[in-house]
């Protein structure tokens, strides 16, 4: 089984087991159809949505001012799997691959929505060298096959990358990117249930400490229990049940403003070491490195 995937605009080539990536022939082709348009920062933004319209014989485009959210990028790879079961384990090895290389990476037309990186690390805060991406790919490969009877478990990994690259989205409000990481934290949760042999509702104020216990890591202040509570969860429960962020209606308050903590990048980062480990990532020295700097580490595997 075989598919076409993008946007990568590197070469990438490598091999393991029955897994092969290419870089198809005309990357420099695709690369000069992205240009300069719609491009902010290294983010490529989804463009204007045109509707076309008929009247009379004659037929006119109109541009709505909006994006049209949903857009298409160019094919730059192709990945082989020889033992490729589904076109579901396809997708999941294509989502292990975007989480390392730190930007979205799909198969699917049109795939990617309201904006993403045209450059890679930039949905991650970890690099690889080539020897640690091959035994990355290595990883998702064998986590597929020990959970492809539990379809669920690998559509949750793909539902956490997901919604944490969307928190990344750089147009949206506070809120909004924490709302998405929150739920990639806890799509790690519901991921990690059966290893910890959890049963019943575990309230989220113990979620994250849980993980981090779990796999050997620093429990972040904001996800420690004080009184019963977390300044996480206290957060979350406002904004889904209340309609407040940081004690404001949703968008007009920042939590942690004057301050040097931004607890949403602290979220990300921390996603970004419990996907690494929920693959099967043994004690790692990335995983003790802090959250809270906005530095990039480089993972080794």
């Amino acid at each position: 089984m075989k598919v076409e995937f993008g946007y990568y605009p590197r070469p990438l080539s490598l091999s393991v087991g029955g897994i092969e990536i290419r870089t198809l022939p005309n990357l420099e082709d695709s690369l000069a159809l992205i240009g300069d348009e719609g491009v902010d920062a290294d983010w490529i933004y989804a463009p204007p949505q045109e509707v076309h319209h008929s009247d009379g014989g004659c037929h006119y485009i109109r541009t709505k001012p909006y994006a049209s959210r949903i857009f298409s990028l160019p094919k730059t790879h192709e990945l082989r799997c020889a033992d490729a079961d589904s076109s579901d384990h396809i997708a999941f090895l294509l989502w292990a691959l975007s989480l390392f290389k730190g930007m979205r990476l799909t198969a699917i037309d049109p795939g990617f929505v309201d904006a993403t990186p045209i450059r890679p690390g930039m949905l991650n805060d970890f690099a690889l060298r080539d020897s640690s991406l091959i035994k990355a790919i290595e990883l998702a490969d064998k986590y597929w096959k020990a959970h492809q009877s539990a379809p669920e478990k690998v559509k949750l990994f793909g539902a956490a990358v997901h919604a944490l690259f969307l928190s990344r989205a750089p147009q949206l409000l506070q809120f909004e990117s924490f709302n998405f990481v929150y739920f990639a934290l806890d799509c790690c949760f519901a991921l990690i249930r059966s290893p910890l042999q959890l049963t019943g509702r575990i309230p989220h104020r113990e979620r994250i400490m849980r993980m981090c216990e779990h796999f050997g890591m620093p429990i972040p202040e904001w996800a420690c229990i004080v009184n019963r509570e977390t300044r996480i969860t206290n957060l979350r429960n406002n904004a889904i049940h209340e309609a407040l962020f940081n004690d404001q209606p949703l968008g007009f308050s920042v939590y942690g403003a004057g301050t040097s903590e931004n607890i949403t990048l602290e979220m990300q980062a921390l996603t970004c070491r419990l996907l690494v480990a929920i693959l099967g990532a043994k004690e790692n020295k990335y995983f003790h490195t802090p959250v809270n700097t906005g530095l990039r580490y480089f993972l080794t595997l």
